[in-house]
């Protein structure tokens, strides 16, 4: 009995160092990666576009009232020939009139009334055809204080998803030719991070720390950064 204790002991020792030595050589290896940063870029069309403009009255300082009927007159005019272009929006916006006092040099001399519309439409050439030559407003007496348009994509967060695949893509291409002059082969990705998107005008070179959306364009430029981390096997 006490040989078989003996032998089962010895066995049971013999079994611990092996795992104790298995443990201590794998625990030491140290895996190696590679860390690259993968580059997407495309171009892309604008659906829709949102166009704002504001026009105004000045007034004495007991004109006031008939500053709010000159301006109930101008809005009126806009809104009947924005009818006639048969334009299609998904939003139209008209905001409260403002009022702001204008001073001279015999101090308070009247007021100026204010009134901001914008205008969101699929229909981009023809919103701006009329943005860019007024001719119909302006022939009713409605001058533009200010016109603006902004040009915005109804499907940019599937243009980002596509993006940051091809950018994750391009890291593992980079890590690829890193590597291709060692024995060591590009295996999993295990971290990943996106840098901001700067989304700008055409051959553009403009960046930002927070990321950028220029509106400016109908066609735009849309980059981003992957930094990725690779084992190596």
């Amino acid at each position: 009995m006490k040989n078989s204790w003996a032998f089962i002991l010895g066995v049971s020792i013999i079994i611990a160092f092996s795992l104790l030595g298995w443990f201590y050589k794998h625990s030491g290896q140290v895996q190696q990666t590679v860390r690259v940063v993968g580059y997407g870029t495309e171009e892309f069309d604008s659906d829709i576009v949102k166009w704002s403009v504001s026009f105004s009255e000045r007034v004495s300082l007991t004109g006031t009232n008939e500053g709010y009927k000159a301006m109930a007159l101008k809005l009126k005019h806009f809104q009947e020939i924005w009818g006639k272009t048969g334009i299609q929006t998904t939003e139209f916006k008209i905001f409260p009139i403002s009022v702001n006092r204008e001073y001279g040099q015999s101090g308070h001399e009247g007021y100026t009334l204010n009134q901001r519309i914008y205008i969101v439409s699929n229909e981009i050439k023809e919103v701006e055809k009329h943005a860019i030559n007024p001719e119909l407003f302006v022939n009713a007496g409605v001058t533009f204080d200010d016109s603006t348009m902004e040009f915005y994509s109804s499907v940019i967060e599937e243009i980002k998803k596509q993006l940051l695949g091809k950018a994750t893509q391009n890291a593992y291409e980079r890590a690829e030719e890193i590597t291709s002059s060692t024995d060591l082969k590009v295996d999993k990705l295990i971290a990943a991070r996106a840098g901001v998107f700067q989304i700008t005008e055409p051959y553009s070179t403009e960046v930002s720390d927070f990321g950028m959306y220029n509106t400016s364009s109908v066609r735009k430029s849309i980059k981003v950064t992957v930094s990725a981390d690779f084992t190596l096997k």
